[in-house]
């Protein structure tokens, strides 16, 4: 596991991850919607939605959550590395698994409707499905756990 690194550089940001580094851009595409453009020039969409001190973002069918940290601030909890979430606040529009069902990474799991988007969660490792716990036509909100994963 690597922490990255950011840092302003020019008109973009310089992402370290280890030993790679990303020369990147943000380019603004709509509400809560961006576009991340490399340098090479190619670009993929990225989502956000903030929830008081936590900025969710939803990016190639993964959820990443950050929380704003301040001096002196307890640790967070975290959900057990098996659980998706709902990337934001949404309704589910499919669900495509069920519990005992084998995954692999990359499959989509459900598809959750969020600022007129359909945002597909895919699995992020291979797995086999240990609960469901979302119905379609569910409003769910972020960090919500839609979907537990066994090894």
């Amino acid at each position: 596991m690597f922490e990255p690194r950011v840092r302003q550089a020019g008109d973009g940001l310089e992402v370290t991850i280890g030993d790679r580094v990303l020369r990147l851009r943000l380019e603004p595409a709509g509400d809560g919607v961006f576009l991340v453009r490399e340098a090479s020039g190619s670009a993929r969409r990225l989502h956000l939605a903030r929830e008081r001190d936590r900025l969710h973002l939803f990016w190639d069918g993964v959820v990443y959550t950050l929380t704003e940290e301040q001096e002196g601030a307890r640790p967070t909890t975290r959900q057990d590395g098996g659980a998706l979430e709902a990337p934001m606040p949404g309704r589910v529009a499919a669900v495509k698994v069920a519990p005992g069902q084998q995954v692999s990474r990359g499959d989509e799991l459900l598809v959750v409707e969020a600022m007129k988007m359909e945002n597909a969660l895919r699995s992020p490792r291979d797995g086999r499905v240990r609960a469901v716990h979302a119905a379609v036509g569910e409003m769910v909100g972020p960090g919500r756990v839609l979907v537990e994963l066994e090894p």
